[in-house]
């Protein structure tokens, strides 16, 4: 049976393995939309993903981070696509893909993208405040923290939340907390090597609007296991 996990110098109070939010300076009112799940992957299940993940090609990526990227080529200023070398994803995180239809809020989730980011400390590894794009994904992203603690900045005009990353959790970013609160990696809270594996879905105009066919295709694609 699950046992409540205690309140440490994280300051997270939650039962063991189920959601919790936590703002460890300020609580405000508008914050909403981000959920944390802990222990949503046990270490031997961290072990085969990274094991996986390693056998792959690292990409330089902006700020000290290095990427692995499963999904269309995106032109967002142009807002254009490209599909070709996006045969599938990843065989490695099939489970995780799985397990996420389990959680109320990721029941309808259909994953069309995975982003493996490699950050460590002594390439100074951080990413800036920013919204992920709206024009191509949907209303929630769905991170999966490797390796390391770490936080989750947001911020919101002169609001700022802090939200704990440990080891091993799932965090779920929707509503508010994806389209108002922009969200940030600082450097100094990468105090370790750190991956995350972060999954998207499609934004409305690909799933029922005017771009709707090419949704289809690359729902057809993502469904494909390489």
């Amino acid at each position: 049976s699950s046992k409540p996990a205690s309140s440490g110098s994280s300051g997270i109070n939650a039962e063991y393995g189920g959601p919790c939010t936590h703002f460890p300076n300020r609580h405000p009112s508008t914050f909403s939309g981000v959920v944390v799940y802990r222990d949503f992957i046990s270490p031997s299940e961290e072990d085969d993903i990274v094991k996986f993940i390693d056998q792959g090609t690292w990409a330089p990526s902006q700020s000290g981070r290095t990427k692995q990227d499963f999904g269309p080529r995106a032109n967002y200023k142009k807002q254009k696509l490209k599909l070709d070398g996006f045969s599938g994803l990843p065989q490695s995180t099939l489970f995780l893909r799985n397990r996420l239809s389990g959680l109320p809020e990721l029941s309808d989730f259909i994953p069309v993208e995975q982003c493996n980011l490699d950050y460590r400390p002594e390439r100074g590894s951080a990413i800036d405040f920013h919204f992920d794009d709206f024009w191509l994904w949907g209303e929630r992203l769905v991170i999966v923290n490797l390796l390391s603690d770490s936080f989750l900045l947001f911020n919101l005009e002169k609001e700022y939340v802090k939200v704990p990353l440990p080891r091993r959790s799932l965090i779920v970013m929707s509503k508010d907390g994806r389209f108002k609160w922009k969200h940030a990696i600082a450097r100094e809270d990468i105090t370790d090597r750190r991956i995350s594996v972060t999954f998207r879905e499609l934004s409305e105009k690909f799933m029922c609007g005017d771009r709707m066919v090419e949704g289809k295709k690359i729902m057809e694609i993502a469904s494909q296991v390489i």
